[in-house]
């Protein structure tokens, strides 16, 4: 008799495991409920397993895909695609396979004692996709994760940080849904998924983190790469923006950084122009990037950045920096041209420029910015 071992491939291990779950009645507010565990749920070979609360009455409940077709699943494919990844890239499991409800018909959060019923099941989830990282969504993904094995893991304490697991490591993040947004919002998590992103491919799992060797050969031109870096961190948290934009944001993000590190980290210079600070260089980094980590074009004959289709490098900005930047796109990532504009003549530089103006001094491609030091510090410095 020949055997082909069908029945040992991970794909029929989980249809096996998904239809053994259709007939649980461990829990009697849930056992009539639908079972959102199928091939709908992703991509077994994934090396990234996200794991959520529960299904959503509006979303996975009804579509029996996990965390999709409510805002909960439109802010999740969001975060997803901030970060280049899609749905078949990952495998997206709940703590409780079922959506628990309220009398009313609203989502309830699942008991303990679910949680406990349907841990035998999440058990077998983790060991059939075998995942270098479990992303856990919300405190309730993690604790159920705490049932399995004890963490002692705090969400509030280890927000996108990489902890050890049992063999594997946890990435725990919080909740995309529209509730959990009021305690970490939706561009905080944008910045805590570009972590996940440094940290694990779904392909090719952990990332090996190596130090430069000085004698490396460099793909960006010396002394413009955390310039470059920088942008393409921008536009992966913002997707296109203007041109204008960025080179208000790199601003912000060195005056930033000087106030919190005491030194730019983007470009040394910016130059007082008609629409505010300009960095004269970002253009020449832009160039070599043009096709691969960034792309340039043209809406309505305004000059547009976008995320390019083939970066040929990683981004390996430390986490100090990471976090000026995150916190810069926080605050303004989301403003018109003509608010940001209006934040930045707001900054003291911008003040001290234009006050000089004001009595008539010609300030003109004057640094805002150079070496370290504001427009203010440098006229000081030359009296």
């Amino acid at each position: 008799m020949i055997c082909s071992y069908q029945t040992f491939g991970k794909t029929a291990r989980l249809n096996d495991l998904a239809a053994s779950v259709q007939h649980c009645d461990l829990c009697p507010r849930l056992c009539n409920r639908r079972k959102v565990l199928s091939s709908a749920n992703g991509n077994v070979d994934s090396k990234v397993l996200f794991v959520a609360e529960a299904p959503g009455r509006l979303g996975a409940d009804r579509t029996g895909i996990p965390l999709y077709g409510d805002r909960t699943g439109d802010n999740f494919d969001a975060l997803l695609g901030n970060i280049g990844w899609r749905r078949d890239d990952v495998f997206i499991t709940n703590a409780v396979l079922c959506n628990p409800k309220q009398e009313n018909g609203n989502n309830a959060t699942p008991t303990p004692e679910e949680i406990a019923n349907c841990s035998a099941y999440l058990e077998m989830v983790i060991g059939l996709v075998s995942p270098d990282v479990i992303v856990t969504l919300g405190a309730a993904a993690l604790n159920a994760l705490d049932v399995l094995s004890p963490h002692g893991i705090e969400l509030r304490d280890s927000v996108a940080q990489l902890v050890p697991w049992r063999k594997t490591r946890l990435f725990p993040l919080y909740h995309p849904g529209p509730r959990a947004i009021i305690h970490r919002s939706l561009a905080k998590q944008r910045s805590d998924f570009m972590r996940l992103s440094k940290v694990v491919r779904p392909v090719k799992g952990l990332v090996e983190r190596k130090t430069a060797r000085a004698d490396a050969p460099s793909l960006f031109p010396p002394g413009a790469s955390t310039m470059q870096q920088v942008a393409r961190v921008l536009l992966e948290l913002g997707g296109r923006m203007t041109y204008f934009k960025m080179t208000k944001l790199m601003y912000l993000v060195d005056l930033f950084s000087l106030k919190k590190l005491g030194h730019m980290i983007a470009s040394n210079i910016y130059l007082r122009q008609v629409d505010g600070p300009w960095p004269p260089n970002l253009d020449k980094a832009l160039e070599v990037m043009q096709g691969y980590e960034v792309r340039r074009f043209f809406a309505r004959r305004i000059p547009m950045v976008a995320p390019g289709p083939a970066p040929r490098s990683e981004v390996l900005l430390d986490d100090d920096i990471l976090e000026i930047v995150s916190e810069v796109f926080r605050t303004y990532g989301a403003m018109s041209n003509a608010g940001i504009k209006t934040a930045v003549y707001r900054t003291a530089p911008m003040r001290f420029i234009l006050e000089e103006e004001r009595k008539g001094k010609k300030m003109a491609n004057k640094p805002v910015l150079y070496k370290d030091k504001t427009a203010q510090e440098l006229a000081e410095s030359n009296r």
